[in-house]
């Protein structure tokens, strides 16, 4: 059998080995507390929106409201967009107007039809509601697919 003296060092060896295990996995730093953030994750504009509006997106780059004459309005005049599945299914774009381009468009007949550009390229023809504060494609009259052309409006693709 062993011996006393045999036993006590694989005793010690034992500790010895259980002590650099866990100094292993200590790995030299002492966790400390962390202060809570004091600013939000996230610098994302919030869009106050009803339950039975849609729910507006801002665009990631250049909108423009036109006729035949030219732009009627653009940019800071045209708020946020949203993507709308209607009851029968269709979808249309909306675009949201500011109170002052929609004060200066009521009454105002347009020369030709309204469409919508973004960046340069025509996303389709517009219709105006009575109040003038949103400017709307339908799927008819939109150029190329509302799910494709919504997702380019946000940016998320090119």
């Amino acid at each position: 059998m062993m011996g006393e003296s045999m036993k006590r060092v694989c005793l010690i060896l034992a500790v010895v080995c259980l002590m650099a295990v866990s100094a292993g996995c200590n790995s030299g730093s002492i966790a400390t507390a962390t202060e809570p953030p004091t600013q939000a994750p996230t610098d994302a504009p919030y869009i106050d929106t009803q339950l039975d509006e849609p729910e507006w997106t801002l665009a990631e780059g250049e909108l423009q409201l036109s006729d035949s004459t030219g732009v009627i309005a653009e940019n800071t005049d045209i708020l946020y967009f949203a993507i709308v599945s209607n009851t029968d299914g269709s979808q249309e774009l909306r675009f949201r107007l500011s109170d002052e381009m929609a004060a200066k468009l009521t009454g105002v007949e347009p020369s030709g039809s309204y469409f919508i550009t973004f960046n340069g390229e025509t996303v389709g023809n517009a219709t105006l509601n009575d109040d003038c504060t949103v400017a709307t494609v339908g799927k008819d009259d939109a150029n190329g697919s509302i799910t494709d052309l919504a997702t380019k409006i946000r940016g998320l693709y090119e």
